[in-house]
């Protein structure tokens, strides 16, 4: 009986031994529930059921999945906002944010430099010239597309749409230093009519200094116009105003300059009638420039080329209509 007991014992002892050994060699579990996201289920009226799953899952797979989510969210606003930039008209800072966005676009054609600004996003030159004011030391970055299916052209559609903006916004008193076009050349996904909704964006950066310093010593190109004749001389037009302006703001950024204004004719009757017909549009304009812009007469120069100078053909309608024109050059 004595034996029996001790060996009992020592079988005990043993078993104790094996069941605590085997314990040791079993895979942890994890906890079934976070006690505090247990006790906040328990506490509130409507159970968040996914934080519930998500404490099921171990701590480091939580942690990739919301890394993952994270990045799903980022990648479905990265998606939205290339759908909106192309359709909309919008204009962002240096830090990408958005100071404005229109539901339209500036439309465009191809192979032709003009533009076409929807009804919908009449104002956004005015709220561009807000900013500026606002931020004087900004300046405003318009940023054009062209196509390189598009036909070459000097200077290429982009700057020439470009310069379109830039012509609307400088007549609404936006400085022409603080404008900065911008050719950006990309694969352009024209309609069947060959158009494309959003050609134009903005984009407002820090002043450029050394821009600024090079534009002061820089000669302004050439201007070319075509105005409306009548029996009584030169009417006065769209293009005729948008030169007043333009040769006011140059004349304020550079006071000593000299504007030179050539008249140019087809070759229709004599070259002596020409030349006199020239000269006498050629002063129309000085006239009109002068008493409307209040410029020292000693600074504006009348000159006259006749027909001696065309840029097209005189033998057709649309050749003699090109090569009747004032071009206005400064020194």
């Amino acid at each position: 009986m004595k034996n029996f007991l001790i060996a009992f014992a020592v079988f005990l002892v043993w078993s104790f031994f094996g069941l605590w050994l085997y314990s040791l060699l079993q895979p942890k579990k994890e906890m079934a529930l976070d006690t505090s996201i247990t006790t906040a289920a328990v506490q509130s009226d409507s159970v968040d059921t996914s934080a519930i799953e998500k404490t099921l899952i171990p701590k480091d797979s939580i942690s990739m999945i919301r890394t993952e989510g994270d990045s799903l969210i980022l990648s479905s606003e990265k998606r939205l906002s290339e759908s909106i930039s192309k359709t909309a008209l919008k204009a962002t800072t240096a830090e990408d944010d958005i100071l404005f966005l229109y539901p339209e676009g500036i439309s465009i054609n191809k192979n032709s430099p003009e533009i076409y600004v929807p009804e919908s996003a009449k104002d956004f030159k005015y709220r561009l010239n807000s900013y500026l004011i606002e931020h004087p030391d900004m300046e405003l970055h318009i940023l054009s597309l062209y196509s390189a299916t598009e036909n070459i052209q000097s200077p290429n559609l982009g700057i020439q749409r470009g310069n379109k903006i830039k012509q609307l916004l400088m007549e609404i008193g936006i400085p022409r230093n603080k404008i900065v076009v911008k050719p950006i050349i990309k694969e352009i996904d024209f309609d069947h009519k060959g158009n494309y909704e959003n050609s134009i964006s903005f984009l407002f950066k820090p002043l450029d200094q050394a821009r600024l310093a090079t534009l002061k010593s820089r000669i302004p190109e050439p201007v070319t116009i075509y105005p409306k004749y009548s029996s009584s001389g030169i009417l006065v037009n769209e293009e005729l105003t948008n030169l007043l302006a333009q040769v006011i703001r140059i004349v304020q950024e550079k006071p000593d300059i000299t504007i030179e204004i050539t008249g140019h004719t087809d070759n229709v009757g004599n070259d002596t009638d020409n030349y006199i017909a020239g000269l006498d549009y050629a002063r129309q304009v000085r006239w009109y420039l002068i008493t409307k812009g209040n410029l020292d007469r000693k600074q504006v120069i009348a000159s006259s080329k006749g027909e001696s100078d065309p840029i097209d053909t005189n033998n057709s309608q649309r050749g003699r209509e090109a090569n009747r024109r004032i071009e206005v050059k400064f020194y």
